[in-house]
């Protein structure tokens, strides 16, 4: 199941790739991406403490605010 967040801040596409390919590495992250001001993240586990720190430390203090779950037909 994935979930969205939204994005506390705009980040530029530089942050946007370093975050994705640190998200992406993480072993528990099925998929990412983000989109329009939200990230949706597929997880087999509960990564998303780390997720939350790495856009805080890539984008300068970016939080994350839960915003729903992401179902796949």
């Amino acid at each position: 199941m994935g979930r969205f967040y939204q994005l506390s801040k705009k980040i530029s596409e530089q942050e946007v790739s370093e975050i994705m390919r640190e998200v992406l590495e993480l072993p528990e992250i099925k998929d990412a991406e983000i989109v329009d001001g939200k990230v949706r993240v597929d997880v087999f586990a509960d990564v998303m403490s780390t997720v939350v720190n790495i856009f805080r430390r890539v984008a300068g203090g970016c939080e994350l605010s839960f915003v729903g779950f992401a179902y796949k037909d």
